[in-house]
């Protein structure tokens, strides 16, 4: 019995110690519940973001754009800016318009008479096919402060309907920031992409609801690698000179070349 308890409590802890706390699920990335992605039992679920009106005001154009962005994600469309103006004198911006990711004309390809029609068909290049949509927000800078001087949520194509596909326009692709602080984490610990999206896949419920792709993640971590690729040297450094002032029989040496570069360390 004595051995069969201490079996029970070994396995007990080890599973402990291969629990990963998730980060809580914001309402700025949760499906919509009104939505299924067709799946028995994986329902989409979101609170509904306000629609921007022409007397809301924003304290940065920044702010209003993630407000807006937050809107279109729900809608079912993406959106884009269609000009941001600067002032003469400050050179800040002082107004600004956001459309549609459908809005103005779709432009016409000119054919090159001096160049043969391949024999294969090229691959499409922008699959996003434009319909002059006059769904748009603008804004100027009033008393400090960004004001909707005009909204219009009237569109003239169909909106997207699943949560899931509307993660993949242009404008909603970007990984939250609170994915972001997570990933950074998991990156840390030398995670694999393939194991970190299985991860996001479990916070998400479903591997159709994360709301970017593994090479989203993958650029994501590269971006990481390259922020800390002549930082390395210095934060291990500063990692042993932690250890050292907390455990007074840690040793370590380092030896430099002509050029400063560390040769080896022990």
């Amino acid at each position: 019995m004595d051995n069969e308890g201490s079996t029970s409590r070994a396995m007990s802890a080890d599973r402990a110690c291969t629990e990963i706390t998730l980060p809580q699920a914001s309402s700025a990335h949760t499906p919509p519940a009104a939505q299924n992605d067709g799946i028995e039992g994986n329902a989409e679920v979101v609170s509904t973001p306000q629609p921007p009106r022409a007397d809301i005001r924003f304290d940065t154009l920044e702010e209003a754009q993630r407000h807006y962005l937050a809107f279109a994600r729900r809608r079912g469309f993406g959106i884009r800016y269609n000009y941001r103006k600067k002032s003469e004198v400050t050179g800040e911006y002082i107004r600004a318009a956001m459309v549609c990711h459908k809005s103005g004309h779709q432009a016409k390809e000119k054919e090159d008479t001096q160049k043969p029609r391949p024999v294969v068909p090229e691959r499409m290049k922008c699959t996003n096919i434009r319909t002059d949509c006059p769904a748009r927000m603008a804004l100027k800078v009033r008393g400090g402060n960004w004001l909707v001087t005009e909204f219009c949520d009237d569109h003239n194509h169909p909106l997207l309907k699943k949560w899931s596909l509307t993660g993949f326009l242009r404008s909603h692709k970007d990984i939250p920031e609170e994915d972001q602080d997570f990933i950074k984490i998991l990156h840390s610990v030398n995670m694999e992409t393939s194991r970190m999206m299985q991860v996001m896949a479990t916070l998400y419920e479903s591997v159709e609801g994360v709301p970017y792709t593994p090479k989203d993640m993958a650029n994501f971590r590269s971006k990481l690698r390259a922020e800390n690729k002549y930082t390395d040297m210095q934060d291990t450094m500063a990692y042993f000179e932690d250890l050292k002032s907390r455990d007074k029989d840690f040793y370590y040496r380092y030896k430099l070349d002509d050029e400063d570069h560390v040769q080896y360390l022990f």
